[in-house]
């Protein structure tokens, strides 16, 4: 299935699901029409993928005829598609395997949440340049989203943190990623508040992250501050920081932490 095309079919399934089914579900015989119509439109989610899959093979083998100049010319985009292509492979395995476990509801698939998410996925995986850090982030937040065990299909969470995420690179994500986890070794512990040096968070954050350097941490430390996951420094002095027992991690940088976190116990169960 063509990208255009599957875009078309989800468009059309989203405008049925939002509009036209709860319409049908006003009288007994709309209830039944519901029942007919959703059998008839069911947008598979794994036909969705599966198609997508076979759509980047299609266009890597189609590549693979082609002149030696082009080729040559395309080999960024090559890697790119390959890397997609095996991410892709992973997330629908990964689908399927928790929707064989029950893990996943049958109707789920049907909900605006599921459609946004899985629309921001392939976006992800067609548009952007996904390594393994990046994937595993959006990934986990969609399986979380999708068993329904931390989340409600009500919320419009799961859909935020898959586009705040989508727009941090793998060096951002190191940094967040161990800042929470020296929260949950309660590195800090101190029960108050308190203006510390910021190489108190600094040098924790670049040994448990694996950066190392702790200006590379300053780096990516700037992108998460301006989007709000980490506590500025001090306008006053740029060397200090208020520190508490969540290490500069703010309510919505701990929220999408703490999601991300949930997928190993959802995959552990």
């Amino acid at each position: 299935m063509s990208r255009p095309i599957q875009q078309t079919t989800v468009a059309i399934v989203f405008y049925i699901s939002k509009f036209i089914l709860p319409l049908l579900t006003a009288c007994d015989q709309g209830r039944y029409m519901k029942n007919q119509i959703t059998k008839f439109i069911k947008p598979d989610t794994d036909k969705i993928l599966n198609d997508q899959f076979l759509g980047l093979i299609e266009g890597l083998t189609g590549l693979a005829g082609s002149k030696k100049e082009k080729i040559f010319l395309s080999i960024g985009k090559v890697l790119q598609k390959i890397r997609s292509a095996q991410f892709l492979s992973t997330l629908q395995q990964e689908w399927s395997y928790f929707r064989e476990k029950g893990k996943v509801k049958d109707d789920y698939q049907f909900t605006d949440q599921h459609i946004t998410c899985l629309q921001e996925m392939l976006d992800f995986l067609d548009s952007d340049a996904p390594d393994d850090v990046r994937f595993s982030v959006m990934k986990s937040i969609f399986i979380v989203a999708a068993t329904e065990e931390k989340s409600t299909r009500e919320s419009v969470l799961p859909q935020q943190y898959m586009k705040l995420c989508r727009q941090l690179n793998s060096g951002e994500i190191l940094v967040l990623k161990a800042t929470f986890d020296l929260v949950k070794k309660k590195h800090y512990t101190n029960p108050r508040p308190k203006q510390e040096d910021i190489r108190i968070w600094l040098k924790p954050v670049a040994e448990s992250s694996g950066l190392k350097h702790r200006e590379l941490v300053e780096i990516y430390e700037k992108t998460l501050m301006s989007k709000n996951m980490l506590a500025p420094r001090h306008s006053a002095s740029a060397n200090q920081v208020t520190l508490t027992t969540r290490f500069r991690l703010t309510d919505l940088g701990f929220g999408i932490c703490e999601f991300i976190s949930n997928y190993k116990h959802i995959e552990k169960k």
